[in-house]
């Protein structure tokens, strides 16, 4: 008979809160992606679907409004991570802003945006905290980010003296904002990749004053 140990066998390795958070934000996305304009879960049907009970997920986030600002966070990061690409002249800061801007847009254009936004106005009544997330996710991980790198642009004399944050906001919402509403209505489809260049064009148009002098002197692009 043989004296080797067996080995133990016992419990997995309970899962750390970021790991647990990383579960339940990809369960949202999932639900989201299948349900878009008509969202409408619940925390018992998001635990179930990332195989944890509801009393866990209240270990993690406090609701669903914590909920959203994650998942608007994480989706925002393939588009905000292009206002860090190098940008040694005008020519480069057109292209890093119409890379964004697609990004951007595809994101905020997508199932999970359009159903985060369904959420949040369908709940807004009843959890109004689930809208102010919405609206300040939407600013820290949208908004800000392009005003501060359309500041830094201006610093660099590569675009036209105007208040970054009210161009910020003007240019998100030519990019995406109306087509969001739209399909949150349950109309149209996302745009085609022609119609998304012609939006980003006309965005930078916008945005770099095209065929124009600005203030300073400057001939913009």
């Amino acid at each position: 008979m043989s004296d080797r140990k067996q080995p133990k066998v016992g419990r997995p390795a309970t899962s750390t809160p970021a790991q647990l958070l990383d579960r339940l934000v990809s369960a949202a996305v999932e639900i989201l992606s299948e349900q878009a304009a008509d969202a409408d879960f619940s925390v018992a049907q998001l635990a179930q679907r990332a195989g944890v009970s509801k009393r866990t997920v209240y270990t993690v986030v406090a609701g669903k409004e914590e909920l959203i600002a994650q998942i608007i966070a994480r989706g925002a990061q393939l588009a905000t991570t292009m206002l860090e690409l190098p940008v040694p002249n005008a020519i480069a800061a057109r292209e890093v802003l119409a890379r964004f801007l697609r990004a951007w847009t595809v994101f905020a254009c997508g199932p999970q945006a359009v159903g985060v936004y369904v959420m949040a106005i369908r709940e807004r009544s009843r959890y109004p905290a689930i809208g102010e997330a919405y609206y300040s996710s939407r600013n820290t991980h949208g908004l800000l980010p392009l005003a501060a790198w359309l500041r830094r642009m201006q610093d660099k004399g590569f675009l036209p003296p105007e208040d970054p944050l009210v161009v910020a906001e003007l240019a998100l919402t030519m990019a995406a904002a109306e087509r969001q509403r739209i399909l949150a209505l349950g109309m149209h489809e996302p745009f085609t990749d022609e119609q998304l260049e012609r939006r980003v064009e006309a965005v930078l148009r916008f945005v770099f004053q095209d065929s124009a002098t600005s203030p300073t002197g400057v001939k913009t692009l």
